[in-house]
């Protein structure tokens, strides 16, 4: 029975223990169990050794004890150590636990049993002194566990003593949820409101909800109406006008423009007063060849800058220079070189163009540019550039430029009188409201007539010739006014001028003439007037 007892270990309490074989060493015995001596059984529960944590009561050391060695023929008992190797402080216990004193380990009946020798009287039980009730008994909340042999009670030890919720906390919870907090017990969760308590406000969102998808983007321009419609806080509320239904669909040129408000009437007066001041210049200059070319290339100039100065307006940036170089020197080059110098104006105007871009002379993209200025040349440039053509023969250039001249005027200043007092139905609605059928009609007629009847009986022109070009000037005079109506609707514009008081720009006022010129160049050709 010596074994467990043969490790030194330091002592737990500063109590040093010894075996009785340990014992017998010290005193030199080497006598062994008493053969005569019964072995009596061993109840572990009954004495198993116990360790008291408390202080050990200071022993009374004996004389013999002192010296080193205990009298001869006397037992050893295990007393305390004069310097514990370590004691509990009250710094080392948790709040509240006051230490214990340490216990005395009884020993369980060894082959030699001897009769403990002591100056005290030994201390009873740890068993017998709880229920004493004595000064000893442990304190505190926590009661002693059960030995490790016991069946499990399943009994939970409780962690707090007031574990209990009260009305404040419970009020908090309403904040959150907007109502009392529900605890369930083992038997109602599968009632069928338990969605809805997790839901709050029976609001369901995502893969819950009902609702089919959402346009994302349609959604946006709704708010962001309603948001434009909503009055500034402290603004002074007006009713608002209803809008008006929009016809769908792609283009521009749909009803919503044709609904606009009819742009104010014409200065009359002022129209009549600018258009005689511009007859008188035209027919100053028709007198010579060289005047009546001067004369077509400023027209031509100005009208090239306007029309690229209204694209710039709408955010397009064609190059000005470039388009105004070659419009103007258009009709110069036609009246000197004659057809073959179109090709070379157009590729030189393409080419310019793209290097105009690619060094970065004008900002902005390069394919609206390129486009932009191409157009402006090809639109007043190129069909401007007709009249150089006619005014190539210097016999009935100018005779042949007037007779167009007179045409189309014809057909402008009748179909707008006709027009504006007589005329009930739109022509093209989408494009020009402005422009009606019977304004149109006198026109047309107004333009045949004075063909046959004025320019008949201008050299080269004839009765028959006149009346085949008042009738393809009519036309092309009509075709002409629509596109250039066509192009100030895109780009929202009224005039593409303000140069001639009453009319707006040049080219408002020559739009017409810019399509009839082929006409009457190509005519001129079948006649074989050159």
């Amino acid at each position: 029975m010596s074994e467990p007892y043969d490790d030194e270990r330091p002592p737990v309490e500063g109590v040093r223990i010894l075996g009785a074989e340990e014992a017998r060493a010290s005193l030199g015995e080497t006598r062994g169990p008493a053969a005569d001596e019964p072995d009596e059984p061993v109840d572990l529960h009954e004495d198993e050794p116990q360790l008291d944590l408390r202080e050990p009561a200071p022993a009374v050391p004996d004389e013999a004890a002192v010296g080193g060695m205990p009298p001869e023929g006397e037992p050893v008992t295990a007393g305390a150590r004069t310097a514990p190797t370590w004691s509990a402080e009250h710094d080392d216990l948790l709040p509240g636990r006051e230490p214990v004193r340490a216990r005395p380990i009884s020993m369980p009946s060894a082959p030699v049993s001897a009769p403990p020798v002591s100056s005290e009287a030994p201390e009873a039980p740890v068993a017998a002194r709880d229920a004493g009730g004595g000064d000893d008994a442990p304190t505190g909340e926590i009661p002693p566990l059960p030995h490790w042999t016991e069946p499990p009670t399943g009994a939970v030890p409780a962690i707090f003593a007031d574990d209990s919720e009260t009305a404040e906390e419970l009020d908090a919870w309403a904040s959150v949820t907007g109502a009392q907090p529900r605890f369930r017990s083992g038997d109602d969760w599968a009632e069928s409101d338990f969605a809805e308590d997790l839901s709050a406000e029976n609001v369901k969102l995502g893969a819950l909800s009902n609702e089919g998808p959402v346009d994302e983007d349609e959604e946006f321009e709704r708010d962001l109406a309603a948001r434009r419609r909503a009055p500034a806080a402290g603004a002074p509320t007006r009713p608002r006008r209803q809008p008006r239904p929009r016809t769908p669909g792609p283009s521009r040129l749909e009803a919503d423009r044709t609904t606009r408000d009819t742009p104010p009437a014409r200065d009359l007066p002022t129209a009549i007063m600018t258009g005689l001041a511009v007859a008188v210049v035209a027919i100053v200059s028709f007198t010579h060849n060289a005047t009546t070319v001067a004369l077509v290339c400023v027209v031509v100039g100005v009208a090239t800058l306007e029309l690229a100065s209204s694209l710039r307006k709408r955010g397009l940036r064609p190059a000005t220079l470039v388009a105004l170089v070659a419009s103007t020197l258009m009709p110069v080059a036609a009246r000197h070189y004659g057809p073959s110098a179109y090709p070379v104006f157009f590729g030189m105007v393409v080419i310019v163009s793209m290097l105009w871009f690619l060094w970065e002379i004008t900002p902005g993209r390069p394919l609206p540019g390129v486009a932009s200025t191409v157009l402006v040349f090809a639109y007043v440039g190129g069909l401007g550039g007709f009249a150089g053509l006619i005014l190539a023969s210097s016999r009935y250039g100018v005779r042949l430029l007037l007779g167009v001249a007179l045409c189309v005027i014809a057909y402008d200043v009748f179909g707008f009188f006709v027009g504006s007092q007589f005329g009930h139905t739109a022509v093209a609605p989408k494009i020009s409201p402005n422009k009606t059928v019977e304004g149109t009609v006198a026109g047309m007629i107004a333009a045949v007539i004075v063909g046959v009847l004025i320019v008949g009986h201008i050299r080269p022109w004839t009765m028959g010739r006149g009346l085949a070009l008042g009738v393809l000037v009519a036309a092309g005079a009509f075709v002409g006014d629509l596109c250039e109506s066509m192009l100030k609707r895109d780009l929202d514009l009224k005039d593409f001028g303000s140069l001639l008081p009453g009319h707006g720009g040049l080219l408002d006022r020559f739009d017409s003439l810019l399509f009839c010129l082929p006409i009457a160049y190509y005519l001129a050709l079948q006649f074989k007037i050159f």
